[in-house]
Order: C-alpha cells, then structure tokens, then sequence
C-alpha cells in the first residue's frame, strides 16, 4: 500500500462545492488502495482578505502577527475537507503544521522548513485516517507560527512527502500538467509528460507559475517524484523526475523543453561607476538588502569606468534607487537609469547539454522578427534574454515554433 501526498491550490477548494469534489477525488484515491495525506491551501481569494484587513490597519503589518493572522486561512479549508470526508464515511483528521511537527527558521513571511516530523503522521496513517494538513505555514524555534511565503503550500506538501518517504507528491492545480509554453500565447503549447527536476528549477525561476521554485529545489534535493495534475479534470498530468530516469526512458530528447517568460521585470542601467571595488560595494548593499539580482552585464569604458546593467523585479526598484543614490552622493556612480517595460523570455532544457546550433536557432528566431535583445544569460540548461514587453507574444511565439517542435517530444 503506498503513501500518497497530494496538494490543493485555493482555486481547487475556492468553494464548498470545489471542496466536496477534492473530497469525492480523495475517496477515489483511498479506495484504490493507498494511504492518503492531503495538504491544503487556503480558500482562494483568502490569504488577500487577510492580507486587506492588516494593511487597512498598518501599511507594513509587523511581520510576526501577520504570519498569525495568514495562518489561520488554512484552518479553514482543513477542517472543512475533513468534515467532507467524515460525512463519506472515511476516518479523517485535520491538523495544523505545529501539530505534526513542520519546523521552520524564523524568517516571517518567507520561511524556511528545517525538517518534519513523521511520527503523528504515521500514528494517523496506521489507524487507516486520512491526514489533512494545512500548507503554507509551520512553528519556528520559539513556537511562532511561520508563514512560508506564496505558493508555499507547495513546498508544504513536497516536505510531508519526504518525510513519510511517499510513493509521490501529487500537485492538483487549475491546470492540467506543463506546457511548452503558456498556452494562453501559445496555441500550439503542448503538455509535457515528463520533465526533469532542474528543467523544472529553472522554468519555475523563470517565470513559470505552476510549481514553487523552493518546492521544486526540496523535491530535487531530496529525489521525491512530483506529480502536476488538474483538480478539475481527470488525466495523468505532468512527472517532474530525477533527470537521470528522465533521460534513461526517453528517446529522442528534445533539446528544448519550454518557452518561459516573466513579466514585472525591470532594466537598471548604471553609468560611470568608479571601479571594480564599487561594483563590489553595490552588489554587496543590494545582496544584504535582500534584492535578488537577475541577468549582469558590465562594460570596461576606459581604465577605471564601468557601465554596469542588471534585471530585477519591479518591485524592488524604489529600494534599490534608495541605495544607489547614496553611492551617487559618494561620487561612486555618475547616472542610473530605470527600464520598467520589460519582460524576460527564456529557453529551457536539458537537451541543451548536448545539442549545438540552440543557441543560434535562437536569436536567430528573435533576429528574424526584429527583437531587440537588452540583456543577455546563459547556463547549460537555458538561454534569458530581456527584451521591451511590447515584444512578449510575438516572442514566446518565434522562440516556441523555432525550438520546441511537437513532432520530436517525447517526454
């Protein structure tokens, strides 16, 4: 009898007649057998309310209260899901993170889960219950309940999974697996029966929606298979798997798996700065400041002059413009500029590795349509540029029709 994880969304419990349909789903689960564990979301639309009412009081909520008051949207859905169950017939508990031991660090609003404990999860288990728990939350050294950031019920559920050495983790969204690229752009977007944890890594910091990238980098270090399904729609979904298997059952292998693309991203140009040491400098503040820095160029002007550009999100840029105008008062920095009508587009896949011409084919694509390309990253798995976002569907289309051709997919 194996052990089975599976996570709802918000969308898939956003009401009483969407959370009698996961209980009717999970009954369907047990009566082939399995032992069932379910990790739950809040009700969509939720965590926003909560999230209203802080901030209708205080426009910066302190953040310990706020991971309190988030935390209790999931109470919610987890009692109503068992109250379901147990109206089935079926034994049910629900259970809050602190009760079955999710330990996390203390960093509110974004934590991290240290470890899991297995033993009251195996005690429900053994008296053939259905476990309900409730995501995105757990307790941190001091008993502070932690809240682990958007889409964290993800990583919720891949920990538990973990923990109980579970045949696999089921991700049950409004969609129905991965896609090529997103099919609302592309028409011709395909959904991909297997795909390899860091394609999945990579897609996920690059924009892709459907799985937390911190979910996907747990599942990875941990080799726990992951399982993209629709809540709404039967059907066998997408397999997120160790890329050794993936590559040991495919034939064929496409070199590239996925267009992705991300809005709210934002161009900082900055000129004449210093030298060398100030780079470092600026970097340093920007990194302790907790602003992640995406795509780097820097430019050698003369013997101690640099042209530096760097992508972020948009949000940070007004905490970033704070820092560098400091350095600018220091004579560090002579200009900056900000760019915040971009979007990034990227090709992903681990076929890469091993096919030449990708790369060509894919500026090529962008060349051919008269995309002009303001910053550029690569890796071995994957090619990002940014590029003005007037230029977003007519990208994710060149890029898709250039390098993902249906005819060679086989995972």
């Amino acid at each position: 009898m194996a052990v089975i994880v599976q996570k709802y969304g918000g969308t898939s419990v956003g009401s009483l007649a969407r959370i009698e349909a996961v209980a009717d789903n999970i009954v369907e689960t047990r009566r082939k057998g399995h032992q069932v564990v379910v990790v739950l979301s809040a009700m969509a639309g939720e965590t926003n309310r909560l999230l209203s009412l802080a901030t209708s009081i205080d426009k910066q909520p302190a953040t310990r209260e706020l991971d309190m008051l988030l935390a209790s949207a999931e109470q919610v859905s987890i009692s109503l899901l068992t109250i379901a169950l147990i109206k089935r017939g079926f034994s049910a508990i629900s259970l809050l993170a602190h009760q079955i031991g999710i330990h996390t660090d203390n960093s509110f609003g974004r934590a991290r889960i240290k470890s899991v404990s297995s033993k009251r999860l195996l005690q429900a288990l053994e008296q053939e219950q259905v476990v309900v728990v409730a995501g995105f939350q757990g307790q941190d050294d001091d008993q502070n309940v932690t809240t682990l950031g958007r889409g964290g019920s993800d990583t919720s559920a891949i920990a538990v999974a973990v923990a109980l050495s579970a045949a696999e983790c089921q991700i049950f969204t409004d969609v129905d697996g991965i896609y090529s690229a997103d099919p609302r752009i592309e028409p011709l977007a395909h959904k991909i029966e297997n795909i390899a944890f860091n394609e999945m890594l990579v897609m996920a910091s690059l924009g892709a929606k459907v799985l937390q990238n911190r979910a996907v980098e747990y599942a990875m270090r941990h080799n726990m298979p992951i399982r993209v399904l629709s809540s709404f729609e039967p059907g066998q979904g997408t397999k997120v798997m160790n890329e050794d298997v993936l590559v040991a059952e495919t034939k064929n292998l496409n070199p590239v798996t996925n267009i992705a693309h991300q809005k709210l991203e934002a161009l900082v140009e900055i000129e004449g700065v210093e030298d060398h040491h100030t780079i470092a400098s600026m970097f340093t503040l920007l990194g302790e400041a907790g602003i992640e820095i995406d795509m780097i160029t820097c430019t050698l002007l003369n013997c101690c002059k640099y042209n530096v550009k760097f992508s972020v999100s948009r949000d940070n840029i007004s905490q970033i413009d704070d820092i560098l105008q400091k350095m600018t008062q220091k004579n560090g920095i002579r200009a900056i500029q900000y760019n915040d009508k971009v979007v990034k587009l990227s090709a992903v896949g681990i076929g890469m590795k091993s096919h030449s011409g990708i790369a060509g084919q894919f500026f090529t694509a962008l060349t051919e349509e008269n995309i002009k390309i303001l910053l550029i990253s690569t890796s071995e798995i994957n090619i990002s540029v940014l590029v003005d976002e007037s230029f977003l569907t007519q990208g994710v289309l060149c890029l898709h029709r250039a390098l993902c051709k249906t005819s060679d997919i086989s995972h």
